[in-house]
């Protein structure tokens, strides 16, 4: 799906769902499209107390669209939000927010209905609408004396400060300063003090090979 989707797929998605699954029950709540990274989609509702009761409202349903989904993939969300959306408006009680109650509706509507939804979704794995940018890193790659490689990705900000510490360290063969865009550093964390991702020696010299050192 290659095209952005426009607020009025979500509303008639809802409404053939609402109808199929739900049993046309579920009043039409607040639908937008989010460009969230970290969660597909979310339901959320505001709640007050009265005379000991809880009452939930404001009912709001969103769906990223930050992630190259295809349609099925869009309405996956789209249902898994208003499966929590059906429990909250009906004052069912689960467990958990995916506990016993939210499983078993899930289960039944992908056996009945063909679906493929799931309690949640690596989103790491997905490819975003819009190709990012390069990202560039600092990279020190360091050498022990007993045999031990370390590769780390720095803050730049930091960079002067551990250049004096690596200075005063003798159990260093050897160190040096690289810059990188390489996507094996995209998940290692950007530290501010000497540590790093300890890798073998044949990955060490792999991806010094490929970067560009810094004088």
């Amino acid at each position: 799906m290659n095209t952005t989707p426009i607020v009025d797929c979500l509303r008639q998605a809802f409404d053939y769902y609402n109808a199929l699954i739900f049993g046309g029950k579920l009043p039409v709540p607040k639908l937008k499209w989010s460009y969230a990274k970290t969660r597909l989609g979310q339901m959320a509702c505001k709640r007050k107390m009265s005379l000991g009761r809880t009452t939930y409202y404001d009912y709001c349903i969103s769906v990223s669209n930050y992630y190259q989904l295809t349609k099925e993939e869009i309405d996956d969300v789209l249902i898994h939000e208003m499966i929590h959306y059906t429990i909250a408006y009906t004052g069912l009680k689960d467990t958990a927010p995916h506990g016993i109650v939210f499983r078993g509706m899930m289960d039944k509507i992908n056996r009945t209905f063909g679906r493929h939804i799931t309690i949640s979704v690596r989103t790491r794995n997905l490819q975003p609408r819009i190709a990012q940018q390069s990202k560039n890193f600092l990279i020190l790659a360091l050498e022990m004396k007993d045999g031990k490689y370390f590769l780390s990705s720095v803050n730049p900000s930091f960079a002067r400060k551990l250049s004096l510490s690596l200075a005063r360290m003798h159990e260093i063969v050897h160190y040096a300063w690289y810059q990188s865009q390489d996507e094996y550093f995209h998940n290692m964390p950007c530290v501010r003090s000497l540590r790093g991702k300890q890798v073998s020696k044949e990955v060490y010299t792999t991806m010094i090979e490929k970067m560009k050192r810094l004088k």
